[in-house]
């Protein structure tokens, strides 16, 4: 069985309650990853606990197609987010974090960690090229949730 690969990618995507708030919204709404151009469903306005999200990236026949779980969910005055652990319909096995801290020096930061391997033959054949695949998505969310921030606070 192939070995878990991890990853972490955090950066900074504004200043201050009004930056935090968006974030925090957009993480939890699905906005960051709608805007980053993967599909997504969820059952409600915001993820919770138990909720099933189902995700859709690519296009036509070569789109690829999976569901997570979310296991958690943070909703506390200086940290939100949540985390998902995919179902056996996804491409990879693994789960995935998207969390917005206040940091105390007023900066507002997106952390996105994710422990995957391969549990599809597409992606078991994609090798190397699939977690460079995984690696742009990230940077995609990041890039996503700072055109949110900055579009909702008027800073961009």
């Amino acid at each position: 069985m192939a070995r878990y690969h991890e990853m972490t990618l955090s950066g900074t995507v504004g200043r201050g309650q009004a930056a935090f708030d968006s974030a925090s919204a957009a993480v939890l709404s699905l906005r960051m990853h709608r805007k980053a151009g993967v599909r997504m469903t969820m059952p409600g306005d915001t993820v919770r606990v138990g909720d099933v999200v189902r995700i859709a990236f690519g296009i036509g026949p070569v789109a690829i197609h999976g569901s997570c779980d979310v296991v958690w969910v943070a909703d506390e005055p200086r940290r939100r987010g949540f985390r998902y652990k995919t179902r056996p319909d996804h491409p990879e096995d693994g789960e995935e974090s998207f969390v917005v801290d206040w940091a105390g020096n007023d900066e507002v930061i997106v952390t996105i960690s994710s422990r995957a391997r391969p549990q599809m033959l597409i992606m078991k054949l994609a090798g190397p090229l699939g977690r460079l695949g995984a690696v742009l998505v990230n940077r995609r969310y990041r890039w996503a949730l700072r055109k949110i921030v900055a579009s909702e606070t008027g800073t961009g």
